[in-house]
């Protein structure tokens, strides 16, 4: 019988044996009971613009990226301020723990929480002075946002949270965010205004 040349399957050995391939249509499947395993030192890769379905629900490549590398990244970073005011500063986008260290003269300062992907988890914390020598009674911080929202410890949205620390006194901010650019405020420590969106 004649070879059907007509024949083209959909997954198949790239030419010179390095790879396998699945075009248009084929698909590498793992049956119950099998799996796919990445040992040290190698690779798995999902490039940008890719599309990936976790139990029936799609998750673009890059927003995947986002919340697990990105955003997920548990780093921590310390915020010194200046001498008399504390700078406006953003929460970055790789940081699972911010502290900001007020100085001994500080008065106000500006805090602003930015859009996020969900399942994002962030410790936000105002300390006295690092160096001893905190002397002011009250140092606060405003926590806005912008591109996303906040939710309240007891729902609703807020405008705003005061965060107010002293030579005796830190306070800290647990946030998750559920959905995408909705922040959600889960615990707090210390001295914490909640200043409704009314």
């Amino acid at each position: 019988m004649a070879q059907d040349e007509t024949y083209q399957t959909k997954v198949y050995q790239e030419q010179g044996g390095n790879r396998y391939v699945a075009g248009s249509g084929g698909t590498f499947a793992v049956e119950s009971g099998g799996s796919i395993a990445i040992y040290s030192g190698a690779q798995f890769t999902v490039e940008s613009g890719m599309n990936l379905e976790f139990a029936g629900g799609a998750l673009a490549g890059d927003d995947f990226r986002r919340a697990v590398i990105s955003e997920q990244a548990m780093d921590s970073q310390n915020f010194v301020a200046l001498a008399t005011e504390l700078a406006v500063s953003n929460l970055p986008k790789n940081l699972g723990t911010y502290i900001i260290w007020a100085s001994d003269g500080a008065t106000d300062g500006s805090f602003w929480m930015t859009s996020v992907s969900a399942g994002r988890e962030v410790y936000l914390l105002l300390a006295g002075d690092k160096i001893g020598t905190f002397t002011n009674t009250l140092t606060t911080i405003k926590v806005s946002c912008s591109g996303c929202k906040i939710l309240g410890s007891l729902g609703g949205y807020m405008s705003h949270i005061l965060m107010n620390a002293s030579a005796a006194s830190d306070c800290m901010v647990h946030f998750i965010a559920p959905i995408d650019n909705f922040w959600s405020i889960i615990d707090q420590r210390g001295d914490i205004d909640e200043v409704s969106d009314a």
